[in-house]
């Protein structure tokens, strides 16, 4: 009878959900990664064949095709790509710095499962800066995290393909 006692609030701890960390909000990661600049909101939804294209030249699915892109201007101008890609067990949300000329400037982690969060760390999220679509970047996996790292990775790959397709050519508003 003991044991069955133990074991109901054991079951009950293994079910519970795992939830992710919140380490920023959108205008948190922007102020990082373009300080003192203006954003300015450019939402797109791409259209099939957009999708197609960054999804082929990418190598990797477009699992939305709305992008929410911030247009920055102020002492360095380019973009704020906001996006998400599937971890091991959860959805990490992330947020991409592209200069005008299509390199990543930075890349930050606003939200992800605890347990994987060491795709958090500057030191390995730095690996993409000067990244673009003409020079890829080899980025070393996370030993513990090999499938939430090498799902960012193919992800911030995506955002430069969505660059490359839509934002580059955008008229500012």
């Amino acid at each position: 009878m003991r044991a069955q006692l133990l074991l109901i609030p054991a079951a009950l701890v293994m079910a519970a959900p795992a939830s992710a960390t919140i380490y920023m909000g959108v205008q948190d990661a922007q102020d990082l990664l373009f300080p003192g600049a203006t954003f300015t909101e450019h939402f797109v939804k791409l259209s099939d064949a957009q999708a197609a294209t960054v999804a082929d030249n990418a190598h990797t699915s477009v699992y939305d095709a709305h992008v929410k892109a911030w247009r920055v201007s102020g002492k360095a101008n380019g973009w704020v790509v906001l996006d998400q890609t599937q971890g091991k067990d959860d959805t990490i949300t992330f947020a991409v710095a592209i200069d005008d000329n299509g390199a990543v400037q930075g890349v930050e982690i606003l939200e992800c499962l605890a347990d994987y969060n060491t795709v958090t760390m500057p030191e390995w999220r730095a690996q993409f800066i000067g990244e673009t679509t003409r020079e890829p970047k080899h980025v070393e996996m996370i030993s513990g995290a090999t499938l939430s790292s090498r799902h960012i990775t193919d992800a911030v790959r995506r955002v430069l393909f969505v660059y490359d397709e839509v934002l580059k050519n955008a008229t500012p508003s």
